[in-house]
């Protein structure tokens, strides 16, 4: 396996932050929100232009999916990101309006609808270089903008100075024209290359009740449309709007300002799937509109005016074609109140006669126009489609998405080039990313400063949410986790000392590795081959091995191992040779069905350990033999395959001489590497076979705490861990667990032989390690009990609080020097043969 290639196809730490996932103009907020916290305004604004040129709109009225996607959700609350672009946005108003056109081109391209999609449609082919005119009905742009969002949510001045920017690029905009009465579709393909339809949906369902034709009964759309243009309509008394979305919302807010006393919304399914966004209902609360759920209408009463509304109530039943639960009527439920107004809006649809003749079309039966959902491409060649006109009714932020994609798709259509690879996805998407949570303390949501009530009422047209202080705004930014996987480096320094570039993955080093592997080789021998990083990675990558992958390849090409390497080698030579190494049987029975292996490390540091382990070994399990041998384990670390083999080979062989059934290792790195390489032996751990026969007759003090650490070679062995903390606790004694425990043990900085060649790199992690030891430490690997105590914290090896009663006199005793170490091993192995 090629685990570089596996680690850039499965590493998911590239993928999307949820909150730029679920922006259907994949807006880059985690980006922009860093930004914040760094007090940059102007770079989180040019981020924010990048793909949402009009910013101070949508950061007002979005509806913000990126807000129920956010991580900081399943917390306490989500980032307040639209309150945040809309901050940065009024920070600098005119930045939306340096844009420029791109470099001219002769087609020429026209966009039906002054909406959200044909504005956006028309700024991007125009940034493109596109001659642009826009064809729109109405006296003004905006469309749905302008018309349909009250002004108390979106003040005009906004809205007419970020238009602006489509002036200023040299967009022609032909008003009071509209498509099907003043010009038909034909013409507009006669006279341009290409056509963007974005005629959105303006015409409102019907209620299909009796009495809907009463006065003072009005469509949605109609009383909004009223309202913003300075006009309101009478909304009598007592108002009812019937709906749960936001154009509901917005004119029961807003006959609250046109002066109703009262005003009722009835929605006929439950306060949970009312598609209004939660903090509109929460302001229609505020300003005293009275909810009724689960209610639907059955007559509007009256003779020429509307007295009063007959409603039923209803049960949810099941799902409809959408998805959602269908409501019923509950018989015998029916209830009259008594109104002077009803406000209808249950929906909208398009209005289709634009297609005029020699492009019949069947408005009877459709509701929305077919476009392709990828390139936006109707089945009128040349002709592109987007926004409500195509989706039915959605957001302000799905439709500015549509114009954005219709002109890439026409761009591509035109220069006849494939389609970029960045399109904005129109709706919200899931994520691979997975983001740790666990320890991130609480932090409340800067609540949103707004208009008192009162002053609401006197002022129907003022702008109710003020926007944020700028103490407020780096607050609520603060918050932001930066979303990001990056388990790998964050508990990795070797990773943390080549990857550098945000967001901080396995992808990171594999890159590196490609780019300066093979001419910088320190590079791949810096990893310390411990596997946390596999072991905290959600996609269980090693980057480890993609670094040993590159270790043999440059031994394969004469490049590895590192000249820093030669004493490592002439450890395993010298640790193989025959001055040190010894295969015996037990030397009082003259048989082996089990051998004592305890490795190099441990015969090295503790002599007088290995003795007493295996006079241990020999007294409770007579027939148990003897092999003083390297495992292969360091050749394997410098990527020599072929010296591995032989080395492991020779164990083998020497374990078939002896006839043995078993191996008992006392080191958990031998037992890693043995039952990988040689999974014909059937190995067990020394502190397995304690634990099931017992501890050895020594008296020694007991009643101490100590924390423990697992070597990186018991990352997997949790049977070999669970001995261990039973055998100190059987003793006596008890240990504490660190954070980074078990399976997630931290390296004690020797792993993959990276003192060899960068000692202060591997110091890092030995200081990372102790960061968390409060305690003196129990360790059951004579190497990391050798780092520890070499960087001054006391530390014991298990066997020696188990086999000697002088055991507290040896936690700070220094570790043996090579040459010692050497000294020791011959004698352990002449001890043994005088057995």
């Amino acid at each position: 396996m090629n685990h570089s290639h596996k680690i850039l196809s499965d590493c998911i730490g590239e993928e999307l932050p949820p909150c730029q996932a679920a922006c259907p103009l994949d807006i880059r907020v985690r980006e922009k929100l860093r930004l914040m916290q760094q007090g940059n305004m102007a770079g989180a604004l040019e981020v924010l232009l990048e793909r949402c040129p009009f910013p101070g709109i949508l950061g007002r009225i979005c509806t913000h999916p990126c807000e129920t996607a956010c991580t900081r959700g399943n917390l306490e609350a989500p980032i307040a990101i639209a309150a945040l672009k809309r901050y940065v946005a009024d920070l600098d108003p005119e930045a939306a309006l340096r844009a420029e056109a791109g470099p001219g081109r002769p087609e020429r391209v026209a966009v039906a609808g002054g909406g959200p999609a044909g504005l956006m449609a028309a700024y991007e082919l125009r940034r493109l270089g596109y001659g642009v005119t826009i064809f729109e009905a109405e006296g003004a742009l905006g469309g749905a903008l302008r018309f349909y969002i009250p002004v108390f949510r979106l003040p005009r001045e906004v809205l007419d100075r970020e238009l602006s920017v489509l002036d200023k690029l040299g967009v022609e905009v032909r008003l009071r024209t509209r498509i099907g009465r003043d010009l038909h579709l034909e013409e507009l393909r006669r006279d341009f290359a290409a056509v963007f339809l974005a005629l959105g949906t303006h015409k409102s369902l019907s209620l299909q009740v009796p009495g809907e034709d009463l006065d003072s009964v009005v469509d949605g759309l109609g009383f909004l449309k009223a309202f913003n243009s300075g006009r309101p309509l009478a909304a009598g008394r007592r108002a009812a709007v019937i709906g749960g979305g936001s154009t509901a919302l917005d004119a029961a807010r807003a006959a609250w300002r046109s002066g109703a006393t009262e005003v009722h919304l009835f929605y006929r399914r439950t306060a949970e799937l009312m598609p209004a966004p939660a903090s509109e209902v929460a302001e229609a609360r505020l300003e005293g509109v009275q909810f009724h759920f689960l209610s639907m209408p059955v007559r509007i009463l009256g003779e020429r005016r509307v007295q009063g509304l007959l409603l039923q109530k209803t049960t949810l039943g099941e799902p409809d074609a959408d998805g959602r639960l269908c409501p019923l009527p509950v018989p015998g439920s029916q209830f009259t109140i008594d109104v002077d107004t009803v406000i209808t809006a249950l929906g909208q649809t398009a209005d289709f006669g634009f297609f005029g003749p020699g492009l019949a079309f069947d408005t009877a039966t459709v509701h929305r126009l077919e476009a392709d959902p990828v390139t936006l491409h109707t089945k009128i060649p040349g002709v592109f489609a987007g926004g409500d006109l195509v989706t039915g009714p959605a957001t302000a932020v799905e439709a500015f998405a549509a114009g954005r994609r219709g002109a890439l798709a026409m761009h591509a259509y035109l220069q006849k080039e494939a389609l970029p690879g960045d399109l904005p996805p129109l709706t919200s998407r899931s994520t691979g990313l997975i983001v740790d949570i666990s320890g991130v303390p609480a932090a409340a949501r800067q609540a949103m400063p707004d208009l008192p009530v009162a002053a609401r009422r006197v002022n129907p047209i003022a702008e109710v949410e003020l926007g944020f202080s700028a103490a407020e705004a780096q607050a609520e930014a603060g918050r932001c986790l930066s979303c990001v996987c990056s388990q790998c480096v964050k508990n990795c320094t070797f990773l943390q000392h080549y990857v550098h570039d945000f967001p901080y993955t396995e992808k990171g080093i594999v890159r590196l590795l490609e780019e300066r592997g093979e001419g910088e080789p320190l590079i791949p021998y810096s990893c310390h081959y411990c596997g946390l990083c596999q072991a905290v990675c959600p996609k269980d990558l090693h980057a480890g091995l993609a670094c040993l992958d590159w270790r043999r390849d440059l031994v394969a090409k004469g490049r590895g191992p590192l000249p820093q390497h030669k004493g490592v080698q002439d450890y395993v030579k010298w640790g193989t040779h025959p001055i040190f190494t010894l295969t015996r049987p037990d030397p009082a029975t003259g048989k082996a069905k089990r051998v004592f292996f305890p490795g190099c490390s441990l015969p090295g540091y503790f002599p007088h350990l290995v003795r007493a382990a295996y006079n241990y070994l020999r007294e409770r399990l007579p027939d148990t033999g003897v092999i003083l041998n390297c495992c292969g384990a360091p050749s394997m670390m410098l990527g020599e395959e072929d010296v591995q083999e032989r080395v492991a080979a020779r164990v083998a062989a020497e374990f078939e001489k002896l006839g043995a059934q078993e191996l008992i290792a006392a080191c958990t790195h031998c037992l890693h590497t043995l039952n990988r390489y040689r999974p014909e032996i059937k190995t067990r751990s020394l502190y397995e076979v304690m634990l099931e026969h017992g501890l050895p007759d020594v008296s020694a003090a007991a009643g101490a705490v100590f924390q423990v650490h697992d070597p990186c070679g018991a990352r997997h062995m949790p049977v070999v861990q669970d001995a261990v903390r039973e055998l100190a606790a059987a003793a006596g004694h008890r240990l504490e667990e660190m954070p980074h425990n078990r399976e997630r043990t931290i390296c004690c900085g020797a792993g993959g032989l990276v003192p060899a060649v960068d000692n202060p790199l591997a110091r890092k992690m030995t200081a990372f390690r102790l960061s968390e030891a409060t305690r003196d430490l129990i360790i059951y690997c004579a190497t990391c009990r050798a780092k520890f105590v070499n960087m001054g914290h006391h530390s014991l090896h298990l066997l020696e609080l188990l086999f000697n009663p002088n055991w507290p006199q040896a936690k700070a005793a220094a570790p043996h020097s090579p040459a010692k170490r050497w000294w020791s091993r011959w004698r352990l192995k002449r001890h043994f043969q005088g057995l």
